[in-house]
């Protein structure tokens, strides 16, 4: 009986030592309000994306850890499945992060599989509305939060300074499997390698964040792009309450993105094309000034965009996209709020307009909602 005792305190002190050696948090957003905009009925959406998600860390010794990351995204008003950009609500059982990896106290971290994009990770952060809601910076057309089948890593911070690089597979480097294929579960096929657009991806990052000032310069290429390209660079400066954001974002489109064509391609106005399709490649100039300011227990954010879209190879003028947001977050606690915001988009005309998911050359939109963090 007493041997029988002893192993069992034995085992009991094992497991002890393996649960204070890994650790599982579970955490996620909730979000709900109703958006008006032009041309649309009142809706219910969300301005903070959605999630639940799992993120671990198992203490391997010497410094070194493993860790990895699950994350789900969903529309809180009706449940269903939120996995973003070129993909059907259905397509993903995980639609935020889907990662393992390591990570050590000397050389920084590397994470496999789904993981956030650098460029959008990073750029996000000066706006003040972190791209969300009606009041968010304009997406440009190569713009995604996740890339799949990833290689990331992530450096050390030193005194602010810190960089990031990833590498993707593209869908299919092969030309006789894709030759054999003409359409995968993604929607890539034959069209995709025609048109030469199965390139791997990149991203590169480079930033400071100490004191009042951040910066921080970014360049990516998507996989399956036809190797179109962003490169973007921000700088903030936080004084007392305020925060003053600046940022400038180039993307050169080729008409791919994701291996999809890109929204400019198929971009119509009363069931006919714009003359647009007929462009080579389109390239967006992106500038943006961003407040936000702490008022009571809540928060101002304004911000002011001007975006100048250039198409190649269409016998189309540049054209130009200016939106103003202004809004307020009233904290209730420290993980519940409700939130405010207003947007106006004007457009040089409705074929530009139409390229943004628009059907007049002036916007609106309206949003209210609660979120909840936990």
């Amino acid at each position: 009986m007493k041997k029988t005792l002893i192993a069992l305190a034995v085992l009991g002190a094992a497991a002890g030592v393996a649960h204070a050696q890994s650790n599982v948090t579970i955490y996620g957003v909730v979000d709900t309000g109703f958006i008006k905009k032009s041309g649309h009925d009142v809706e219910m959406g969300e301005n903070v994306n959605n999630r639940l998600g799992f993120r671990g860390v198992e203490d391997l010794g010497g410094g070194q850890k493993a860790t990895f990351e699950l994350e789900q995204r969903f529309k809180l008003n009706n449940g269903t499945n939120n996995s973003g950009k070129g993909y059907k609500n259905n397509e993903r059982d995980l639609a935020g992060l889907a990662n393992v990896g390591l990570k050590g106290d000397n050389w920084g971290s590397v994470k496999l599989g789904r993981v956030n994009e650098l460029t959008t990770e990073t750029i996000r952060k000066f706006d003040p509305f972190y791209q969300y809601g009606v009041g968010s910076m304009m997406y440009g057309s190569q713009r995604v939060r996740g890339i799949d089948n990833t290689i990331r890593y992530d450096s050390l911070n030193w005194s602010g300074f810190h960089f990031g690089a990833t590498y993707s597979l593209g869908s299919n480097m092969d030309s006789d499997s894709r030759a054999a294929a003409t359409e995968d579960k993604n929607g890539y096929g034959q069209d995709l390698k025609d048109a030469g657009a199965d390139n791997d991806g990149y991203g590169i990052m480079l930033g400071y964040d100490n004191g009042p000032l951040s910066l921080v310069g970014n360049w990516s290429r998507l996989a399956d792009s036809r190797k179109s390209s962003v490169w973007n660079l921000g700088a903030a400066y936080r004084f007392g309450p305020a925060k003053v954001e600046l940022l400038y974002q180039q993307t050169i489109d080729k008409g791919y993105a994701l291996g999809d064509k890109s929204a400019w391609k198929t971009a119509k106005i009363d069931g006919a094309k714009t003359a647009y399709a007929n462009a080579n490649d389109i390239r967006e100039n992106q500038w943006l000034l961003g407040l936000e300011w702490k008022l009571g227990p809540g928060r101002l954010n304004a911000s002011a965009q001007w975006m100048e879209v250039q198409a190649n190879g269409a016998d189309i003028s540049d054209k130009d996209i200016y939106k103003y947001a202004i809004g307020y977050t009233y904290d209730l606690s420290k993980r519940t709020a409700i939130y405010g915001n207003l947007a106006y988009t004007d457009y040089d005309d409705k074929e530009v307009a139409a390229i943004y998911g628009d059907t007049d050359d002036g916007t609106y939109g309206v949003q209210i909602g609660i979120t909840h963090k936990f």
